[in-house]
Formats: structure tokens, C-alpha cells, sequence
């Protein structure tokens, strides 16, 4: 265990003395294990990135994050709840938030035909399984109610959902080669999350990813989900178990309004939350430290 340690701090090295050959150093979440010791040796002005409350967990920790907070010129936070934890230890917090390739995520170039198969989509890891679990009866009663319907999932692995009918659960590997394709296969996404701290410390990427695919979305209304939402007629939010499946059964009735919504879902992202204008708010972060 002392070994692996000493061979985590020395993966640092490079790191620390490549930051006083730059301008700013930006510090990343996957950066941050192990370098608590060492980082009073990073260059200022540092630059930290936080896209998840990331002091909820390990190896991370809440009195680490605070002491890498309180080191920083600024935080780049990925959202107001994030933003908002960081202020308490950090003057300079701007909210960053994550931002989606738009030319690689877009709408397929013919819409789904409506005599297809209705298919409600979840992407995420198996870390999640726990939030799709979370919708199963709304689930299996939508699908029991609807045989020409499916629950396609992209996963790391295949999730177990026993009380839907196995016939109608389809599962592909996320691959990051076709991660945006497979959003092509779907008619709505869904992305349901608890009301919590670390649910609020998302960033609600994979509704974006959606959104950006041109597709409507359901997710819970907590956190960042609920502002996204606020963006306009984009999708339903969903808390009981009787919303989900009442939001399920609305997009299957008014499946060819589902693309208008969906267009309205990126132009939102577009606006927002595309590639180009993300690297224009960093550009300006980096000008106000450098």
C-alpha cells in the first residue's frame, strides 16, 4: 500500500514541474488523488476544476477539496450548486459549465419512423444502475402496457431489471466510438437522479448529450437538471413513480411532436452549452487570473 502511494505522489511530478513552463495551472478532478502533499509546489495562478461535488467522495475528501480550494486563484465550477460550496473557501468561483460537442452530437438526418418500435433511452455507467432502478415499476408498467416499446440501455455492462419484460430490454456497450450514434436509436432520453447533494453536484451531461442529439427529455428536476429544463418546452420533469410513466406515456401518444421539442432541446444546448461558447467563458476565466 506505501508503495502504491509513493508511485501515485511520483506520477505527480511531471505535473508539478511542467506548471512553471505555463501561464496558469488548471487543475483537473482526476489530477487532484494524491497530490494534497505536493500542492504547495504547483505555479500560481492555479486554476481548479471541479464538475461534481467531489468532496462528498474517496479517495477525494472534504478537508482535501477545501484545502485545494482554498490554494486556487480560482475554481472553475461546473454549476450554481458546486459554485456555490466553493464561494465559502474561494473569492474567484466561475460556473463552467460541461460542455457538448455539437458537431459530433446532433439529430439524426432523418427523424424515426413512428410505425418503429418506441424506444426510451438511458446512457450513464453501472456506478448508476441505482438511479434507473430507482424508475423500474414505472418502467415495467410502461413496457407491459406498450409491446411495441423498448428500454434500450448503454452501459458499461447490462443492468438487471427483473420485473421488466426481458423482451423489450435491449443493451448495448457504450463504446466511445459510437457513444453518439446509439442516441439515434432512441425516441426520448431519460435520466433520473435523486434528491441529494451528489445528485446536485451533477452536471446533468448525459440529459445534454440527449438534448444535443435532438432528443426530448424526462429527468428528475433536481440540481442542474431542474435549470437545463428551465431552458423551455425541452421535456418533463418527473419525482413519483406515477409521473414517470404518465411522461412516459405522453411522449409515446405525441410521438410526432417529440422532434419539435427536441429541436428546442439544441438550440438550447447550442446556446449554452456547445464546445465553441464553453472555451469562451474558460478563455475569460484565464484572462481575470493570468
Amino acid at each position: 500500500m506505501a508503495a502504491q502511494a509513493a508511485l501515485n505522489l511520483a506520477a505527480r511530478i511531471p505535473g508539478i514541474v511542467g506548471s512553471y513552463r505555463a501561464d496558469v495551472t488548471w487543475l483537473e478532478r482526476n489530477f487532484i488523488p494524491n497530490l494534497d502533499d505536493l500542492a504547495g509546489l504547483l505555479k500560481h495562478p492555479i486554476v481548479l476544476d471541479i464538475d461534481d461535488a467531489i468532496w462528498l467522495y474517496s479517495p477525494f475528501g472534504e478537508s482535501i477539496i477545501k484545502r485545494l480550494v482554498r490554494r486556487a486563484d480560482m475554481v472553475f465550477a461546473g454549476n450554481s450548486f458546486i459554485a456555490d460550496w466553493c464561494s465559502n473557501y474561494c473569492k474567484a468561483v466561475q460556473i463552467i459549465p460541461t460542455a457538448i460537442d455539437c458537431d459530433r452530437f446532433k439529430p439524426r438526418m432523418e427523424a424515426r419512423s413512428r410505425t418503429a418500435p418506441f424506444v426510451v433511452g438511458w446512457t450513464g455507467t453501472s456506478g448508476n444502475f441505482r438511479f434507473l432502478k430507482m424508475i423500474e415499476p414505472a418502467l415495467a408498467k410502461f413496457l407491459a402496457a406498450n409491446s411495441d416499446a423498448r428500454l434500450l440501455v448503454v452501459a458499461d455492462q447490462k443492468p438487471c431489471l427483473a420485473s421488466l419484460p426481458q423482451s423489450q430490454l435491449v443493451f448495448k456497450p457504450w463504446q466511445a466510438e459510437t457513444e453518439h450514434l446509439v442516441l439515434h436509436e432512441m425516441d426520448v432520453g431519460v435520466m433520473p437522479i435523486d434528491d441529494s447533494d451528489i445528485s446536485r453536484g451533477k452536471c446533468s451531461f448525459k440529459m445534454l448529450q440527449y438534448m444535443a442529439a435532438g432528443l426530448p427529455v424526462i429527468v428528475s428536476p433536481y440540481g442542474m437538471n431542474q435549470q437545463v429544463l428551465a431552458e423551455g418546452k425541452i421535456g418533463f420533469r418527473a419525482v413519483t413513480i406515477d409521473d414517470w410513466f404518465d411522461a412516459l406515456n405522453l411522449c409515446l401518444i405525441c410521438r410526432k411532436d417529440l422532434p419539435i421539442m427536441g429541436s428546442r432541446g439544441r438550440n438550447a444546448v447550442i446556446v449554452k452549452y456547445s464546445v465553441e461558447v464553453v472555451a469562451k467563458s474558460i478563455v475569460n476565466g484565464f484572462g481575470k487570473v493570468c
